[in-house]
């Protein structure tokens, strides 16, 4: 059964650190990430949602495809531009460049959404990760104020008693590795996903 909430995933980057090709077209084993997550959040949800620059490379996926609403480029106006689509109540948001996304930390995440909170976010050992949480529709005024103040940190407007966080510790006893939050910013980090793909279909 599919969640009543929608699938966002943020492709706007300008992968300025990647050269060579967009980072979601980019291949680790047999799949480019964005088919990745695609089929997964296809799954997961009753409703996926790509946000980008250039709509035309991305005509053929069978999801809408919408840019920025606010033209800022930045992660934040994304995930601005996704809820302002959804559907739903709620979206969980994801990068393009995460080539592990794992089925059950996403359920997790998604299934800890309950009533009274903006955010349903992971915490791990380096922080909150912001581009693998949940966001309810009612942060757009909270994000469209935080934006047009110039303020791009996605933190920014978070509201504490708003926010539900999930402890590492859960997390870890899901995904041990912490592997879902690895994403693929640089030419050693795509090499790095490429070999921790052959790991994983060598055990």
């Amino acid at each position: 059964m599919k969640f009543d909430c929608t699938g966002v995933i943020l492709a706007g980057g300008k992968n300025s650190r990647l050269p060579g090709g967009k980072k979601a077209f980019r291949k680790i084993g047999d799949a480019m990430i964005l088919e990745t997550i695609y089929d997964l959040f296809s799954r997961l949800f009753k409703e996926v949602i790509i946000v980008v620059n250039e709509p035309r490379e991305f005509s053929g996926w069978d999801m809408m495809v919408v840019t920025d609403i606010i033209p800022s480029k930045c992660a934040l106006a994304g995930i601005h531009t996704g809820l302002f689509y959804a559907s739903y109540p709620y979206a969980y948001v994801t990068a393009c460049d995460t080539p592990f996304v794992k089925q059950s930390v996403v359920e997790y995440i998604v299934g800890s959404i309950s009533p009274g909170y903006e955010v349903i976010i992971p915490r791990t050992d380096d922080g909150l990760e912001t581009l693998f949480a949940v966001y309810s529709k009612e942060c757009i005024p909270l994000i469209e104020k935080t934006l047009n103040n110039n303020v791009f940190m996605i933190k920014k407007f978070f509201r504490k008693k708003k926010v539900k966080e999930i402890p590492v510790d859960k997390l870890k006893l899901i995904d041990p590795k912490m592997q879902f939050i690895f994403n693929v910013n640089t030419p050693k980090d795509l090499e790095k996903a490429k070999i921790m793909a052959k790991q994983q279909t060598n055990k």
